[in-house]
């Protein structure tokens, strides 16, 4: 079988089955499998044949056919799992959300919400563009982590005002231009996961308050716009580097009145544009997949999940736990060393290794085959919750802050890193704390 077999195979699953739901009317554009396959056809399909020479080249044709082979039957198991999991059974066994959408979500905890999450992104644009030209401070990084909570008021206010009972247009108003000021603040900054967020959020919470679902010519537009927020923030985020200057909103506007349309073909792996061929592409997900797949276990050890114990110890402060170990970063690091084409030190950082390589690294294929049955079930019994309570507005807000994070989950180091390195700290506690105030609370 030729190593490529396996990638055309996949991209024809995934086309057939969008088709068949389309074509059946099923199709729903915030169901996560969607957004799930999305980051699998980036990575799994386009990286895969973009990189393909290079890739045969340093890992040789059995190892690229075995990698690709083992993306094929691993996301056909996730999909089959999705499908036939009994999702809506196992969504009745979560407790119901609060029904009530109370005056001191909208009145108290938004405005919080919103100033907090506005000062924390404009204190980091404005050391990511200073006048030294080296990003932000220490300080200023500590802060990347919490600006999110702005989306969070954002949408809140979009759900509030878009409530088919008590229609508040101020509120819709003022959701949009959180989400939309957002979006703009983190192109300025160079960031495409929190400009892309913003589209993704922005969207859904217009339309799920109002229990609808956009039409085509809206999803090819919201898809141009995301293309867009993410080519810009590349784009800017390279001239930044390259220009040692301070980066003014003057600078930024003359950048997307230049910008050329065509460069978002590098964003997504379809270029590389005018420069010349790289040597490597192991810093992409599928290099980080390829090498895990060279390397683990045969010249490095599996991590047996040990990362997932961040999932736990993400909320103790190192405060109370002053040498808090990453957990699962050694096996990691590990493996880089052993299987870089580079020479690696223990203090890599490095990029990401995306979905399959982390359950490469968890434990090989049974590790695969366990982590993607868990995540469809898991994407399962989440949206079919969703739809249990969809005229919820505390649902609403929740699921269009989570529903995304099915796409993120694709291109980190595991499964979970979008909670402990986002979600746990800035979009939890806000949802756990509206669904506790609206346990008792007036209707707004």
């Amino acid at each position: 079988m030729n190593e490529l077999t396996p990638v055309y195979a996949l991209a024809t699953m995934i086309g057939a089955l969008i088709a068949f739901q389309v074509l059946t009317r099923r199709f729903d554009p915030f169901a996560p499998i969607w957004l799930f396959l999305v980051g699998i056809v980036h990575v799994y399909v386009i990286q895969a044949l973009s990189y393909h020479e290079w890739a045969v080249r340093v890992r040789g044709t059995e190892l690229v056919g075995e990698a690709n082979f083992r993306a094929l039957w691993a996301i056909a198991w996730a999909l089959a799992v999705y499908f036939l999991w009994p999702g809506r059974a196992a969504a009745k066994v979560l407790p119901r959300p609060p029904t009530r959408w109370g005056a001191a979500t909208v009145q108290v905890v938004t405005p919080l919400l919103l100033v907090w999450g506005l000062a924390c992104t404009v204190i980091v644009a404005w050391f990511w563009g200073g006048a030294d030209g080296t990003g932000p401070s220490a300080e200023a990084a500590l802060l990347l982590q919490f600006p999110m909570i702005m989306v969070v008021a954002g949408v809140i206010l979009i759900i509030t005002g878009r409530q088919p009972t008590r229609p508040r247009p101020w509120a819709t108003a003022a959701g949009v231009g959180t989400v939309v000021s957002y979006m703009l603040l983190w192109m300025f900054i160079g960031k495409r996961s929190h400009s892309l967020f913003a589209v993704l959020t922005g969207v859904c919470a217009f339309y799920v308050a109002r229990l609808r679902r956009p039409s085509w010519p809206v999803l090819i537009a919201t898809a141009l716009v995301g293309s867009m927020a993410v080519g810009l923030s590349i784009g800017w985020r390279y001239y930044s580097n390259k220009e040692a200057k301070a980066k003014t909103i003057a600078d930024f506007v003359g950048f997307v009145a230049t910008f050329d349309p065509s460069t978002i073909l590098e964003s997504v792996n379809l270029s590389d544009g005018d420069t010349l061929v790289r040597a490597s592409y192991e810093t992409e997900e599928i290099g980080g997949f390829y090498l895990m797949m060279d390397t683990v276990p045969l010249k490095a050890d599996y991590d047996y999940g040990a990362s997932y114990l961040r999932v736990f110890s993400t909320f103790i402060p190192r405060l109370v736990w002053a040498d808090k170990p990453i957990f699962g970063r050694e096996k990691w690091v590990a493996a880089w060393i052993a299987g870089s084409e580079q020479k690696r030190e223990l203090t890599f950082t490095g990029p990401s290794i995306g979905l399959l390589g982390a359950t490469q690294l968890n434990g090989g294929a049974w590790a695969t085959l366990i982590v993607l049955g868990l995540l469809g079930a898991t994407f399962r019994t989440g949206y079919e919750y969703f739809r249990m309570h969809a005229d919820v507005p505390w649902v609403q807000a929740w699921w269009t802050l989570t529903y995304y994070n099915a796409w993120l989950l694709t291109v980190g180091d595991d499964p979970c890193t979008w909670f402990y390195l986002n979600y746990a700290f800035t979009t939890m506690p806000p949802l756990i704390l509206t669904w506790l105030l609206n346990r008792g609370d007036a209707p707004a």
